[in-house]
């Protein structure tokens, strides 16, 4: 083991686990925090279903702080991109999430950020680039990482967008009441007209009999919704798989939100997410499009959004999208961007200076544009140290 430094004794020493058989020995604590912090991402359920289905380009690479005291303060669970050019250090299924943070209560975040920043360029080697993607844009935790690094880091921060969400009140009547008058109508018309000519039911996944024949029924629709536009991001065999272990570890902890609307009992739409802490998270949708006209996606979000008031959770997680509905819904957003951290001195720090000019001039251009240059611009992220493989 390395040795501790000052100011390690001060913030906490960090250990790097690379053998994934050894992360059992910190997985409850880290399960843990990271259901305090309501952030399914963060979850070892998530790090290690994703190590089943990615992880033969990954290399572990999860850093555990604990305190003077033994105990742990915080994890933050990286891995080494190995198929990545130039090669990168990031959060393990970043590729697949939308807001990471360390593992840690909100305060303690900065000096676990530190104490994983001295074990950067010793412990932790073998990288060009740390790329922190969808991370808040007023975090101080990497700057903390940065000021502890052994060695001279510059950093560059882009692909900046916001998480829209929903503080929640008290009661579903609180939350119409806060919306305007048009929405109001429109969803209890909708509903009502639904329900006058058909047999309208939610449900919801409760059973491990039930998950595989839902899922593949939201899979069907997710992928329905998306077939004029190009196809799903979420279409690769090894991302269904990767959702599909994850979903079942979600449903065994209590997590797992998996919804269904069904219409004389067929399913027309279906809504993917989870509960954890005092959070409820909207990640995935779908709906057959051929009931486009009755609105089914909106009146599935918005019967979500009164079950998380009825479980009486404090917010519903739109995650990322700056999708028009999501406004309609949303009462704030919460701003993240990607920050990549580059040696200073290293070609890659050039590389990662380009690719954020080529995000910030991609955005500026007006949206019909940007949507038609949109085949040429994925070939050209593919090449680009950020690039997320789906």
């Amino acid at each position: 083991m390395a040795r501790t430094t000052t100011s390690e004794a001060r913030i906490g020493t960090a250990e790097v686990i690379t053998d994934p058989q050894r992360l059992g020995e910190i997985e409850a604590d880290w399960r843990s925090l990271a259901e305090r912090r309501g952030n399914a991402f963060l979850t070892p359920e998530w790090y290690l279903a994703w190590l089943g289905s990615y992880g033969a380009d990954a290399e572990p690479a999860v850093i555990a702080v604990r305190a003077q005291a033994g105990g742990l303060r915080g994890i933050i669970p990286m891995a080494r991109d190995r198929a990545a050019r130039p090669r990168s250090l990031r959060f393990g299924g970043a590729n697949l999430a939308d807001h990471l943070h360390p593992v840690a209560a909100g305060l303690e975040e900065e000096a676990v950020a530190a104490a994983a920043g001295a074990r950067l360029g010793r412990e932790i080697s073998g990288w060009s680039a740390i790329i922190l993607d969808n991370v808040d844009a007023d975090a101080g935790w990497w700057r903390a990482m940065v000021s502890a690094a052994p060695l001279s880091l510059a950093a560059v921060s882009y692909r900046q967008t916001t998480l829209p969400f929903i503080q929640l009140p008290t009661s579903w009547e609180a939350y119409l009441a806060s919306r305007s008058r048009n929405f109001r109508s429109q969803l209890g018309r909708k509903l009502r007209a639904l329900e006058r000519d058909h047999e309208v039911r939610f449900r919801r996944t409760q059973a491990a009999p039930e998950l595989a024949s839902d899922l593949e029924t939201f899979f069907r629709l997710h992928d329905a919704r998306w077939e004029d536009r190009g196809g799903s991001s979420s279409a690769s065999e090894r991302t269904r798989k990767f959702h599909g272990d994850f979903t079942a570890a979600a449903l065994e902890r209590g997590w797992l939100r998996l919804w269904l609307m069904e219409v004389d009992g067929d399913p027309v739409a279906a809504w993917y997410g989870w509960r954890l802490g005092e959070r409820y998270s909207y990640y995935l949708a779908g709906f057959e499009p051929r009931w486009t006209d009755a609105s089914v996606g909106l009146l599935l979000l918005a019967h979500t959004v009164k079950e998380a008031i009825d479980e009486s959770a404090s917010e519903y997680d739109l995650l990322l999208g700056e999708e028009a509905y999501k406004q309609r819904f949303a009462t704030a957003t919460r701003p993240v961007e990607t920050v990549v951290l580059a040696r200073s001195l290293h070609p890659t720090r050039l590389l990662v200076g380009a690719e954020a000019a080529l995000w910030r001039a991609h955005r500026r251009l007006p949206p019909r544009i940007r949507e038609r240059s949109r085949s040429v611009a994925g070939v050209v992220r593919r090449r680009l140290p950020s690039f997320r493989r789906r």
